[in-house]
C-alpha cells in the first residue's frame, strides 16, 4: 500500500483564501467518483491500480496535507504506482483540467452538501466541525460559493505549487505473509 502527502494550507480566512478551494476541486478532480482520473485511468484503464484515491481537507484543526494513496494491482508494483499516481498530478500541471470535468465536480460537490442537509445529524457534525476549527457555521453556504467560483486556471495553479519533492512524505505499508501454521500460546 502506498501513501503520498504533501504539506498543503489550510482555510484560514474563508473570503480570502483561494488555494484551500481549488486544492479540494483537485481532489475530488482525481478521486470524486468512478468517472475521476484515478478509478477511471489507473484501476479501470491502465490496471495499475486495485484502488487508488486522493484526499485533502481544508478545515482541519491542525497540520493540513494532501494525500494520494493506492494500492497497486495484482502483477504492479508499488513504484509503478507511484509513478502513475505523480503522472495524474504532471498531466494536470502541464495540461490543466477540462471544463466538463470543472463542471462534474463542482455538480457532484454541490449535489453532496444538498443531501448531507436530509439529515440533522449531518446537519449537527457539519456545525460542529466548522465551529471546531474556527469557521462560522453561518459561512458554510459561502464556503460552497467559494467552491463554485474555482476555475480551472486555479486548479492548475494548486497542482504545480504543492506537489514539490521537497513537501512530500512517502509511506510504504509492506504487509508480512502470515505463517500457514499457528503460533502456539505459551
Amino acid at each position: 500500500y502506498l501513501l503520498m502527502a504533501w504539506k498543503a494550507p489550510k482555510l484560514v480566512d474563508p473570503e480570502k483564501d483561494r488555494d484551500p478551494y481549488a486544492l479540494e476541486v483537485l481532489s475530488a478532480l482525481l478521486d470524486g467518483n468512478d468517472a475521476a482520473r484515478f478509478p477511471k485511468r489507473l484501476v479501470r484503464g491502465e490496471k495499475i491500480a486495485q484502488s487508488a484515491g486522493a484526499g485533502y481537507d481544508a478545515t482541519l484543526r491542525g497540520e493540513t496535507q494532501f494525500m494520494l494513496a493506492g494500492q497497486p494491482a495484482a502483477g504492479r508494483t508499488v513504484v509503478e504506482l507511484e509513478v502513475a499516481l505523480r503522472a495524474e498530478i504532471k498531466r494536470i500541471q502541464d495540461d490543466g483540467v477540462t471544463e466538463e470535468e470543472l463542471k462534474r465536480v463542482k455538480t457532484q460537490t454541490i449535489a453532496a452538501q444538498v443531501y448531507k442537509r436530509d439529515s440533522l445529524m449531518a446537519q449537527a457534525m457539519e456545525i460542529g466541525q466548522a465551529e471546531a476549527v474556527g469557521v462560522h457555521w453561518r459561512d458554510l453556504d459561502r464556503l460552497l460559493e467559494k467552491i463554485r467560483s474555482v476555475t480551472a486556471e486555479e486548479v492548475q495553479a494548486v497542482a504545480q505549487k504543492y506537489f514539490g519533492d521537497d513537501t512530500l512524505t512517502v509511506a510504504v505499508l509492506d504487509p508480512q505473509p502470515l505463517d500457514a501454521a499457528p503460533k502456539r500460546k505459551p
